[in-house]
């Protein structure tokens, strides 16, 4: 027993081990149980006080029924720890058998019992027993009148006189058994009483009776408990203060079933709802019959009282239940006939015994032909393979599911159709296989669509292939620009260092004897060797752009913008003012820097005045952030926007001021390639104003 218990887990894991939750059924199973055992120890007390009452056994099986049962209360708190399980049902087993022998017992006694006198028939007999004591005394008036005469004829009438003792001593013994009866069936029906008010009681049954001259109502505690009162409420109870307790809404029902039940002598039964004076509401049915004088009067009227709200509710839940297995059966039907998949089911030997309107539209036949036929009869083409499907279904007893099925019907000779069934076994009650439920999709689009998707993925994997050769003849290309830009570089460079070099010599070795002319000239040489050096790194960093690889680093905008300021070092009487506080984002500090140091610094350099301002603002816009360099410069007439941002485009005489007209050029690419825009704010006298976006990455 232990080994099969440490297979269970205890019933206290059915209540979560809440200590509330444990403690009520602890609690309630432990006065249940001190309960049942204090029931039948009273029991044998009455028994062994009172030994003249009959049917005695049935008192001690009671007592050994409710014992039982206060053992199945204790078990169930003994399981919440220990999961016992085969000897708590083992108890609960043993309860049923004594609960079955003791109400066969019960059945038993019953014709017994109704067969003890009732109070009426005693009442005749102790009337009989007047009679005849009414009747003696008047023999015995008689004989003392003729006393005086029987003196007289002693001697003759002596044999009389005898006569008449033995039928005097005759009656007096007559007298004596009918005391002797009516005690005996005064105790008989007392004991009767008491065990048919046990029973009632185990029945759950109020015993009532109802005086009809006086109105007032006896009953058993069990009445008075379906009445939802104290035993001792009844000493003072009458008609009215039942009706009063039963709903206003039946009285009139139960008024006119009792005094039809009356007038014809019949019993009386009636269903109605009584109010408890707690407020709750509960149904009885109550069952009696009525008693009637000699003369056909009615005297009283007894019967039982049964509270049958539990068997209204279970009806109720029942009516809900069956209720709902109609809805849900229509639900079924419902689905059955719009589901826009095929739907079937086929008994054991693989017949067609339903399918919808969608199946029989695959198969191109009508449904009463599917009925009572084979995938044989319907779909020859895929019957092999349905079969086997089938019969793996019914002999494992799994579902196969999203089986992919190719072939004809009936509807389409000729074309490949595609389909993905499921088949589910349809299992019975019994547990037995009934038939096996099989869903159908059309998916003929689909793997078309699928076969030309597949096509597209290996025509896009051509192309992936013809990108990366791409890819890598265009880093070859660049590879070739870079090698080719570096050439260019040290080629171009070397003559005009040169050229600078021999300039400044020049002018050092005749620096005295050198025209102002000439002078101009050299310095014009060397202005325009510096510019042509400018415009070879402008290129070179331009063709950069995109092609390199930069770092990407966490900063903070504040710190970056007061660094750019202080490598432009702008005049004492500039002023660049930049935000606080400003956040700390992810990016290429490189590229952003380059940005904001040539922006920046077009504005300090290209003033049309020694003083000036110039304010960096920086706004959040979602995935990007905006910054704005406004001054207070000349502005840019509207006409040339759109010009300086293009390559060697500049303002300005290039001999009025050193400028390669590249710079805005890398701006914007730059900020292109980072997936950003640029645009430019100005008019002639009113200052100008450049705005950019700038991805944000990660920013805190």
């Amino acid at each position: 027993m232990g080994s099969a218990a440490s297979s269970f887990i205890p019933h206290g894991h059915c209540y979560l081990w809440q200590p509330g939750l444990v403690g009520l059924h602890v609690g309630s199973d432990a006065l249940i149980a001190l309960a049942y055992y204090s029931i039948p120890l009273t029991l044998y007390y009455f028994v062994r006080k009172r030994k003249d009452l009959p049917f005695n056994d049935i008192f001690l099986l009671f007592g050994a029924f409710i014992v039982a049962c206060g053992t199945t209360h204790l078990l169930e708190v003994w399981t919440l720890w220990h999961p016992d399980y085969w000897l708590s049902g083992s108890i609960k087993l043993l309860t049923a058998g004594i609960s079955l022998f003791t109400a066969k017992e019960l059945f038993s006694i019953v014709p017994n019992a109704l067969a003890l006198p009732s109070p009426t028939q005693l009442e005749q007999a102790n009337q009989e027993l007047q009679a005849q004591i009414a009747e003696r005394m008047a023999i015995e008036a008689e004989l003392k009148c003729h006393q005086a005469q029987l003196e007289d004829r002693v001697a003759e009438r002596t044999a009389q006189l005898e006569a008449s003792n033995h039928q005097m001593e005759e009656l007096l013994r007559r007298e004596q058994e009918a005391r002797s009866q009516t005690e005996q069936a005064r105790t008989e029906i007392q004991r009767y009483a008491n065990r048919l008010t046990l029973a009632l009681d185990a029945a759950e049954m109020g015993f009532w009776e109802w005086d009809i001259d006086s109105n007032r109502i006896t009953g058993t505690p069990q009445f008075a408990r379906i009445l939802g009162r104290e035993p001792s409420s009844l000493e003072n109870f009458d008609v009215e203060d039942w009706k009063a307790q039963i709903l206003p809404e039946d009285r009139a029902l139960a008024a006119s079933v009792t005094e039809a039940a009356i007038a014809q002598c019949q019993t009386f039964r009636c269903e109605y709802r009584l109010k408890h004076p707690d407020g709750s509401l509960r149904w009885v049915n109550s069952v009696g019959r009525c008693e009637y004088n000699a003369d056909g009067q009615p005297m009283q009227m007894s019967g039982v009282l049964i509270d049958t709200t539990q068997r209204r509710l279970d009806e109720a839940s029942l009516r809900e239940s069956e209720e709902t297995t109609r809805r849900q059966l229509a639900e079924i039907e419902a689905i059955y006939t719009t589901a826009p998949i095929g739907l079937c089911v086929f008994d054991t030997q693989f017949r067609y015994v339903r399918l919808n309107d969608f199946l029989a539209e695959i198969n191109g036949v009508p449904i009463e032909d599917h009925l009572g036929k084979t995938v044989w009869d319907i779909v020859p083409e895929l019957a092999e393979h349905q079969e086997r499907v089938l019969r793996q279904v019914a002999s494992t007893g799994q579902p196969v599911l999203n089986l992919e099925v190719q072939g004809e019907t009936p509807l389409k000779p000729g074309v490949l159709r595609d389909w993905l069934a499921n088949y589910y076994p349809l299992w019975g009650l019994d547990g037995n296989l009934q038939g096996i439920n099989v869903t159908v999709q059309e998916v003929t689009e689909r793997k078309r669509d699928e076969r030309e998707l597949e096509a597209r993925a290996q025509e896009l994997a051509q192309l992936n292939l013809l990108l990366a050769q791409s890819t890598a003849q265009v880093r070859e290309r660049n590879q070739e620009l870079d090698q080719f830009a570096y050439v260019v570089s040290h080629d171009l460079k070397a003559p005009l260092r040169a050229i600078a070099n021999l300039a400044y010599w020049i002018e050092e070795d005749l620096d005295d004897s050198l025209p102002e002319e000439t002078r101009q000239h050299l310095t014009l040489m060397q202005s325009r060797v510096r510019r042509m050096e400018g415009l070879i790194n402008g290129l070179l960093e331009y063709s950069r752009i995109g092609r390199s690889d930069t770092t990407t680093e966490t900063v903070n905008l504040t710190t970056l913008l007061h660094e750019v300021v202080d490598l432009l070092d702008p005049p004492d009487t500039v002023q660049v003012f930049i935000p606080e506080e400003l956040p700390t984002l992810t990016t290429k500090p490189l590229l952003l820097s380059q940005v904001l140091a040539n922006l920046i610094g077009n504005a300090i350099k290209h003033r049309d005045r020694p003083d000036g301002r110039v304010e960096v603002t920086v706004a959040d816009q979602g995935r990007h952030l905006r910054f704005t360099i406004a001054d207070d410069g000349p502005g840019i007439d509207p006409r040339y926007h759109d010009r300086i941002f293009a390559i060697f485009q500049t303002l300005k005489s290039k001999d009025d001021q050193e400028s390669t007209g590249i710079g805005l050029s890398i701006v914007k690419k730059i900020i292109d390639t980072e997936g950003g825009e640029i645009h430019l704010e100005s008019e002639l006298g009113q200052g100008t104003t450049f705005w950019f976006t700038w991805p944000k990455g990660g920013m805190e």
